[in-house]
């Protein structure tokens, strides 16, 4: 694998013994991860919104997020990595939450069509996330009667911010 051949003005600094200047890593902002614009697209993915994120989408129910089921992509999943790395680096400190997604809040939200639900995750009210479920069909017992707690989600239901759950999280199923 090459190694990174220093610039001109290190190599200069180098050969007069004084050594290169740290550059500061950057943090991870929303707009370089997701398609959104205006206050959001600036700010650093902060650990309160990854938090928010991931209650939301835990609170769907009968949804399973892409990333425990074996692959595929959760915004709630890739806030929290993207947050510990802006903590790493110094951009936000542990249990900050973004203005625009403290003010604003994080939502989850589904929507039913033919053949299963369209879920869709917003942080301040833009798209960070969407997918589709498919839908599970209900399992029979052998006199050909459902199967209790087998239509999704038994037990997940209700909004996560109306549990108190972290900065504004909340689930909203349409039908």
């Amino acid at each position: 694998m090459a190694q990174p051949q220093p610039r001109r003005d290190e190599a200069a600094g180098m050969a007069q013994g004084k050594a290169p200047a740290a550059t500061p890593q950057e943090p991870i902002k929303y707009g370089d991860a997701f398609a959104v614009k205006g206050e959001l697209a600036g700010q650093p993915i902060a650990p309160r919104d990854a938090a928010a994120m991931r209650s939301a989408e835990a609170s769907v129910p009968g949804v399973q997020v892409p990333q425990e089921s074996g692959g595929g992509f959760s915004a709630g999943a890739f806030m929290e990595s993207a947050a510990q790395y802006n903590e790493a680096v110094g951009a936000v400190r542990p249990g900050q939450a973004s203005d625009a997604a403290a003010k604003h809040g994080v939502n989850v939200t589904q929507d039913a069509v033919p053949g299963g639900r369209i879920v869709t995750e917003f942080v301040a009210g833009q798209v960070v996330g969407q997918y589709a479920v498919a839908e599970v069909p209900a399992q029979q017992d052998a006199a050909g009667g459902k199967v209790a707690g087998t239509e999704g989600g038994a037990g997940h239901g209700g909004d996560a911010g109306a549990r108190g759950g972290p900065a504004g999280a909340t689930a909203v199923k349409r039908d």
